[in-house]
């Protein structure tokens, strides 16, 4: 895929998560680190020139389990909001 509009994708959702009122402050800033790491993670690895197989293989599989777990906290941490 498109590295921007995985950059454009990840930008919109964490928009949407601190704009909403269902999630504390320090639950926001959880998720967006949890998120955020991976990708973070790629480009420091990727700039420095030490990307091996097993560097890969651990990166990717931190980039489904972080936002898994992000996604879980939100989850359980979630709190009714107000229609209006």
């Amino acid at each position: 895929m498109d590295p921007f509009l995985g950059l454009l994708v990840l930008i919109l959702g964490l928009g949407l998560l601190w704009s909403s009122d269902a999630w504390t402050r320090s639950t926001k800033l959880l998720a967006t680190a949890l998120v955020v790491l991976d990708p973070l993670a790629f480009v420091l690895f990727g700039v420095s020139g030490r990307m091996g197989p097993i560097e890969v293989l651990v990166l990717l599989a931190a980039g489904v389990a972080l936002p898994v777990a992000a996604a879980i906290r939100l989850i359980r941490t979630a709190r009714p909001t107000r229609t209006p």
